[in-house]
């Protein structure tokens, strides 16, 4: 019991951080909010085709990016988490680099090597596979390509512990037992594995759909996605009911999102356990 409350005591500080600085400011503005307008900014959201769309567009960028993100970082986590030679070391020096780089800095890099006269439409026009230049900066694959590139590290880094932490006496056994390299991977590392799958996707998808830099860079001004209405709401048309509004649908959306992801998966981890 006493250790219980030392563990309690040691929590105290960071609820009380959260507490004061999240909660009770969100719980603030959703109180003002109802109180000067009642429900009347969430209809109007759900209301206007405008805004539907935005929530679309901040769905369908972040689902991309997070597939993207996983079907690129799980080969490179499970290369790291296997590999013995030094370029584990070099590998993961190369992920943890562009943390040093803020997102606004790597937002300006993309913009150009993206823009009409940038290093890739260059690139493609001197080896002869373009004519005139390609269209990406300012268009929603510009964006895509910015986001995987500010999240892969996140995922690669939520699927090495995991994939570590996988002993490699049950993938022998599974050997022994006459299962193909195919079958190992699909019915014994991957089901291991899913616990950082999960986590990676969370995360990835959380701060795709929380992402404000990168679309407002690489997106330009006719781009919109839900962060970035809800500072225009503010600083443009001065409606901080309107900003709630979109704020606390955000978060909804991303708490189902997430429920969904876990409910999906342990279902998947039952099955594959027998139901266990």
């Amino acid at each position: 019991m006493e250790r219980k409350h030392r563990a309690l005591l040691l929590a105290l500080p960071t609820v009380l951080t959260l507490l004061f600085f999240f909660v009770a400011p969100m719980v603030y503005i959703l109180v003002h909010t109802l109180h000067e307008n009642g429900f009347s900014d969430f209809v109007d959201f759900f209301g206007d085709p405008f805004y539907r769309n935005i929530l679309w567009v901040t769905l369908r960028v972040s689902l991309v990016s997070t597939a993207i993100s996983l079907v690129l970082g799980y080969p490179t986590a499970f290369y790291m988490a296997r590999t013995k030679s030094r370029m584990k070391q070099v590998m993961m020096i190369v992920i943890l680099f562009p943390f040093l780089v803020s997102a606004v800095v790597r937002s300006y890099g993309w913009m150009v090597i993206l823009g009409t006269n940038g290093l890739l439409n260059q690139l493609l026009q001197s080896l002869g596979l373009i004519s005139t230049p390609l269209k990406i900066l300012n268009t929603e694959t510009a964006v895509i390509i910015g986001m995987i590139h500010l999240l892969v590290p996140y995922m690669v880094l939520s699927l090495v512990g995991v994939l570590q932490s996988i002993d490699p006496n049950v993938e022998y056994a599974a050997y022994s037992l006459g299962a193909s390299p195919l079958q190992t991977f699909s019915k014994v590392v991957f089901p291991l594995s899913l616990p950082g799958i999960i986590s990676g996707c969370v995360l990835v998808f959380t701060m795709s759909m929380t992402s404000y830099v990168t679309p407002k860079l690489l997106g330009g001004s006719k781009f919109r996605m839900m962060a970035t209405m809800v500072v225009q709401e503010i600083n443009v048309n001065f409606d901080w009911g309107a900003a709630s509004a979109i704020s606390y649908i955000l978060l909804a959306v991303i708490l189902l999102v997430q429920i969904a992801v876990v409910l999906c998966t342990s279902g998947y981890m039952k099955r594959m356990g027998g139901g266990k």
